[in-house]
């Protein structure tokens, strides 16, 4: 990883907290089984370590998005002690190095079966059926599903796939709502298995609906943002969920002639320009705001001295902001914020 020119900033991820998140969210919603999902680099935490530290923690399934990711995953030595789930697919999607890889697929189409069948692997490849119940990102539309799942089947008989899983995604946007989608999940289930299907794992739930409905498990609960400390959004903190924020984001204050005091991270890096006014940083234990971000450099209010230590934002224990303050000072959420943050930005583990 290249870092940033004099390392003018650094990311420093919490290996420690990660897998004591894990540990939480895994004694939370037992008997279910956990995914920890790991698409966008890891939450821009670094996808490697922390695939890594997941699977050493006894998590047994990685959540990769996309397949580029998923074989990336087993290049770097992810083994198949650990599934490896992907359903972003491409249209043009070359899927025999995929099955190859021992990748499970989120399959939501007869082209995508179809195409499954082309491929012509040596092994079957795990797939994982997908149903629309309300979200409308991706899955079969009700309509369509049972000619998927006969399709699906069909595959299966000839040897080319493993009907294993049936999974959705639910909007977790009102109780109301997620009930209807949990119900139209089950519906879809019990149809797929009038048509022959026996599923192996039911997952539908994420972090928000994992941790508080016991009716939304299933068989598995996909666990991406919560695993890294980062809050739903809706003004919940870590903490009220048990949870350790992962990643600090640091720097160093420059003093320019002007007087100013700068802190070498811009929009370029990452930064959102809505912190001007908004985010106030600490300086060497001390809150102090941004009043400009530019392309790559920020200028605080007041003069400091520079070399002093700048904190953007952490766990919170030394009086520092935290990603959700972040996040609710410039109006988004703490995904946004981290995955925005450029991979040049050297990031640094501790165990």
């Amino acid at each position: 990883m290249t870092p940033i020119p004099e390392a003018r900033a650094r990311v420093a991820i919490d290996l420690a907290a990660y897998r004591r998140n894990l540990a939480l969210l895994v004694d939370s919603v037992r008997p279910s089984q956990v995914m920890a999902v790991v698409k966008a680099d890891a939450y821009g935490h670094g996808l490697v370590p922390i695939a890594r530290t997941a699977v050493s923690a006894g998590v047994g399934w990685l959540g990769a998005l996309d397949t580029g990711t998923a074989v990336r995953l087993r290049e770097a030595g992810i083994g198949r002690e650990a599934r490896i789930f992907a359903w972003h697919l491409a249209p043009d999607e070359d899927y025999r190095p995929v099955i190859e890889a021992g990748i499970d697929l989120g399959v939501s189409t007869l082209a995508q079966l179809d195409q499954i069948a082309d491929a012509r692997a040596t092994t079957a490849v795990r797939v994982h059926l997908k149903i629309d119940t309300g979200l409308h990102r991706n899955g079969a539309l009700p309509a369509d599903w049972p000619a998927v799942v006969r399709r699906a089947l069909e595959l299966q008989s000839e040897g080319l796939a493993e009907v294993f899983g049936v999974w959705t995604h639910i909007a977790e946007a009102s109780f109301r709502e997620d009930s209807a989608a949990i119900s139209r999940f089950e519906t879809a289930i019990r149809e797929a298995e009038a048509l022959g299907a026996r599923f192996s794992l039911r997952h539908l739930a994420a972090s928000a609906a994992g941790l508080a409905r016991s009716d939304s498990r299933f068989d598995l609960v996909r666990f991406g943002a919560f695993g890294y400390g980062i809050s739903p959004g809706d003004g919940v903190s870590p903490s009220a969920l048990g949870l350790e924020p992962v990643m600090t984001l640091s720097s160093t204050t420059i003093a320019d002639a002007g007087g100013a005091t700068i802190v070498p991270l811009g929009f370029g890096d990452g930064i959102s320009s809505l912190a001007a006014g908004n985010v106030q940083v600490s300086v060497a234990g001390r809150l102090v705001g941004i009043t400009r971000v530019e392309r790559d450099r920020m200028i605080l209010a007041g003069s400091v001295d520079g070399g002093a230590e700048v904190v953007l934002f952490g766990p919170g224990t030394r009086g520092e902001w935290t990603l959700q303050q972040w996040a609710d000072a410039t109006g988004t959420i703490g995904e946004e914020v981290v995955t925005r943050l450029v991979a040049a930005i050297p990031r640094c583990y501790s165990a």
